[in-house]
């Protein structure tokens, strides 16, 4: 069982060493309170010196308590060595004050408190033990007439009330060391709980600023005016500044590129979703390209008290984006140079071929003359191929204007009732949709190769039939939808992907450039297309185009 603590607060004596001087000065006043009142016991002239020495002990024993005990004695030593010069110096002064009748006898009391502040509740009670037998010596010592100066409490008071006095002060005394004592054993239960949360915090707090330091993101906070308050590692690695240099400054005079785009500082014109810039570092002119995001910071009020800047260098990404794109091109080029090579090696055969053969003698006139037939078609087959690339390669967006829409598909279906002799049933669901931007010529050409490949997707098991449709967009604000569905052979998955690609075709006799060129086309336009496919039910083409100013048709 531990009597002392391992070790004394150095708050604890500071504060104490500031009571010592309180109680002392207090002590002092009282006594020279007696001599002005001119009540002096005769006690108090006999041993006058005696009291000021006592006194100015104590001032001094305050100071050896604080500076020098710590220093030779460990804890229980400077405990005990306390409480036992306290209490003597206590009795000294009561005795020479007036014995049981001095005005200063609760300086036993104040014995006990100051143990129990330095020990806890069993010091407090040895404290109280100490001090009641100092009283009951005092008393006994007065009773008897054993004090210079003092008349015997004999001839006054029974040994009944002595025995009651020294009980009554002994009891009070130790009803003073529990209270001293718990509250003393609080302190010190209150003491080790906020040094484990002022660990635990500490712990909290170095996590996180490794975390916040460590982290690849920039991360700055500033106060309402936008004036910066912290910076972590990758702020300053982006800026090449240090935080000396940064801090109370204004987080727009180090990405001057930003001004205009926030207007303010509420939470409605910060930058939450990212804004990506390119970035010249005032530090060395070095362009950097930054997402930057900016957000508040709130209390448990939720009221704002300043931002959050967070920052990526993106530099490095989109130089290889960059470099990403340029492969992609060279090898969309080449794709698109090999299969345009493909595409006219076969007629360029044919008309070689049939060249060759021409130049033999020996030919039949009518030979001849199918060869030449041969020969012209192929050059209309190149032609056509070569129309359709360019059409594809440089697609213009035209004349854009307002198209009636639903109009310019009724105009087309048409053309499309009998195919080839063949006739087709066509489905109209076309709702009530506002005019759409597009070149008229253009839109006439998308709606042309739509409805052609829809109708030559045919299954020759079961009739051919089409549904075409308008409506509002309900994914994209601002736009209408057109769908064109057959209820054809359907597009396998394998190849669905393929569909958009130039050269691509599943047609026996297509160039792959008709689906493609659409495409290329709506893009243009600021459009979208999509398509589905079952193998089972047919595909469906779903054009999105933009609205045209105006009301509804």
């Amino acid at each position: 069982m531990r009597w002392f603590p391992k070790t004394i607060e150095a708050g604890r004596l500071k504060w104490l060493f500031l009571f010592r001087l309180i109680t002392g000065a207090f002590v002092t006043a009282t006594i020279i309170l007696i001599f002005i009142n001119g009540r002096i016991p005769v006690s108090l002239q006999y041993w006058s010196n005696a009291v000021v020495i006592v006194v100015i002990a104590t001032f001094g024993l305050a100071v050896v308590y604080y500076q020098l005990l710590p220093m030779v004695l460990g804890t229980g030593g400077q405990i005990v060595t306390q409480m036992l010069s306290d209490t003597l110096l206590a009795s000294i002064l009561i005795i020479l004050t007036g014995g049981v009748e001095s005005a200063i006898a609760f300086l036993l009391v104040i014995v006990v408190v100051n143990s129990s502040f330095l020990g806890g509740l069993r010091i407090s009670f040895i404290a109280a033990t100490i001090s009641a037998l100092a009283w009951a010596g005092i008393v006994d010592l007065h009773y008897y007439g054993y004090l210079p100066g003092l008349q015997p409490l004999a001839e006054s008071i029974s040994s009944t009330e002595l025995a009651l006095t020294i009980l009554v002060n002994s009891g009070a005394t130790y009803l003073v060391a529990i209270l001293g004592g718990y509250l003393s054993s609080q302190l010190d239960i209150s003491s080790q709980a906020l040094e484990t949360s002022q660990a635990s915090f500490d712990r909290l707090s170095e996590l996180n600023d490794s975390i916040i330091q460590s982290i690849d993101t920039a991360l700055i906070t500033m106060d309402k005016d936008g004036r910066i308050l912290s910076i972590n590692r990758a702020g300053r690695r982006i800026l090449k500044l240090t935080f000396e240099q940064v801090r109370g400054q204004n987080w727009r005079k180090f990405f001057p590129e930003l001004e205009g785009v926030i207007l303010g500082e509420s939470v409605k014109d910060l930058l939450t979703e990212g804004l990506s810039f390119k970035h010249v570092r005032t530090a060395d002119q070095v362009e950097l390209v930054l997402e930057i995001n900016v957000m508040d910071l709130v209390d448990k009020e939720n009221e704002s008290w300043g931002q959050l800047l967070v920052a990526q260098d993106r530099t490095a990404i989109s130089l290889m984006q960059a470099e990403v794109k340029r492969s992609e091109h060279l090898a969309a080029v080449g794709e698109l140079a090999a299969g345009l090579a493909h595409e006219i090696r076969t007629p360029l055969a044919a008309m070689s071929g049939s060249w060759n053969m021409i130049n033999n003698p020996n030919l039949e006139e009518a030979d001849r003359n199918h060869l030449f037939v041969i020969i012209g078609r192929e050059m209309d087959r190149l032609s056509t191929l070569v129309n359709d690339f360019l059409a594809y390669a440089r697609p213009s967006s035209g004349n854009p204007q307002a198209i009636d829409l639903n109009q310019l598909i009724n105009d087309q279906l048409h053309v499309f009732r009998s195919w080839k002799g063949q006739e087709v049933s066509i489905t109209r669901l076309l709702d009530k949709i506002p005019r759409v931007f597009f070149d008229y010529g253009k839109l006439t050409q998308v709606l042309f190769n739509l409805l052609q490949n829809a109708i030559e997707a045919a299954s020759p098991e079961r009739p051919l039939q089409l549904v075409v449709a308008t409506s509002i967009s309900s994914e994209r604000p601002g736009y209408v939808t057109l769908s064109v569905k057959d209820n054809g052979r359907g597009v396998p998955p394998d190849k669905l992907n393929n569909i958009f690609q130039p050269f691509f075709t599943t047609k026996p006799k297509g160039t792959g450039l008709g689906l493609a060129t659409v495409w290329r086309i709506i893009r243009k336009g600021d459009g979208y297309i999509r398509v589905d496919s079952d193998e089972r039910t047919g595909t469906v083409f779903t054009v999105t185009l933009p609205m045209a100013s105006g009301g509804l048709q």
